[in-house]
């Protein structure tokens, strides 16, 4: 690439770009954000320099998908003008080789040996007198025809190119991350409504993780949030459970023998077997009343939850809650302990939601 440093795009659920921007900053020295994006309900993209290592970005766990961006059209015309720019764009820009050995480097052999094997996803924002699939195969023409390499357009093992079509420009990168940074390999066992592992990441992120905690899940679910913060560095003490024998079960399937020390069990939020003032930090997904619970259940829920989650936590503690049913949680927070520091709308499967980041007085 003519530029000293890659340009990688971050995908992330939309509404969670700002924290995955404080985890990429904060985390690695000398990246530079370049701007952010959003695919109406389906990501949010976040863009930015990073001259190190590729493979430390992919440790990055509040992301759902890591690319290097290869090419960049600004004042894309919205007729099919655009097409032909697209596939002499993809026929001709250097910086596929570039990218092309940045994924080498991220995953050994990936796009096999001899021909290369490619795909090629488009998505749109916006209308325009072309559709996407007439960019996708735009693009599939224009890799097709390099000169570089022998190029075979295939499904199955083959390097992703992901074309994204925003209003008068157009992204097109390549993607360096696989089905595990999405898909953690812990999850062996899943519920309803169960919490994506980048969320639950982005939670405990916003905990500001500390060697010290005595980090409590009161909802715990299938045990997302609880492996997420202990992958998150050194902790005191695990703290998890939920009102549902299912729900702990599963929880325990997926810890599993490991993140030592951890208490897991059968309870209720509303009345944790927990002493006062005994945690310092806490993180909980509450149900948002649609697949678990009802507004009506929460209207009782959320009040009394807050009672007993400032009962057991220390004065200046972090709670990190997140929720669907804004409004009844608003209604909630009048009434507790807890002051509120920082509010993130985000989408959760197309829903908005919020998470509140609040500390107890």
């Amino acid at each position: 690439m003519k530029q000293k440093q890659p340009t990688y795009l971050a995908h992330t659920l939309p509404g969670f770009e700002a924290i995955a921007i404080e985890e990429i900053t904060k985390r690695f020295a000398g990246a530079v954000v370049r701007g952010t994006h959003t695919v109406a309900d389906k990501n949010g993209l976040v863009l930015f320099d990073y001259a190190g290592d590729v493979r430390d970005l992919l440790d990055l766990r509040t992301i759902e998908d890591l690319f290097v961006v290869v090419a960049r059209l600004a004042d894309l015309p919205t007729n099919r003008e655009a097409l032909r720019l697209l596939e002499s764009t993809a026929a001709r820009t250097p910086t596929i080789a570039a990218g092309l050995a940045l994924a080498r480097q991220a995953h050994p052999g990936h796009g096999g040996r001899g021909k290369l094997r490619y795909r090629v996803i488009a998505r749109q924002v916006g209308t325009a007198a072309y559709r996407r699939v007439d960019a996708q195969r735009a693009i599939e023409r224009g890799i097709a025809a390099r000169p570089d390499h022998q190029w075979r357009l295939e499904e199955e093992g083959a390097l992703e190119f992901w074309l994204t079509l925003l209003t008068g420009q157009a992204l097109l990168a390549l993607r360096l991350s696989d089905e595990r940074m999405r898909h953690r390999t812990y999850q062996l066992e899943h519920l309803p409504a169960s919490l994506r592992p980048s969320a639950a990441a982005a939670l405990v992120w916003l905990s500001r993780p500390a060697d010290g905690d005595v980090f409590l899940d009161p909802m715990c679910g299938a045990g997302t949030i609880l492996i997420e913060r202990a992958h998150a560095g050194r902790y005191a003490q695990l703290l998890g459970g939920d009102i549902r024998a299912e729900a702990v079960a599963i929880a325990l399937s997926n810890i599993g023998p490991r993140y030592k020390p951890i208490t897991l069990r059968r309870w209720d939020a509303r009345a944790l077997p927990l002493d006062a003032a005994s945690v310092n930090v806490a993180v909980v997904n509450l149900p948002f009343g649609k697949q678990i619970g009802t507004p009506e259940d929460n209207r009782t829920l959320y009040p009394a939850f807050l009672r007993e989650a400032a009962r057991v936590l220390r004065p200046g503690s972090r709670l990190v809650a997140l929720t669907g049913d804004t409004r009844t949680f608003v209604e909630a927070l009048r009434r507790s302990a807890f002051a509120r520091q920082q509010v993130y709308p985000v989408r959760l499967l197309g829903q908005p939601a919020s998470v509140y980041v609040l500390e107890r007085s």
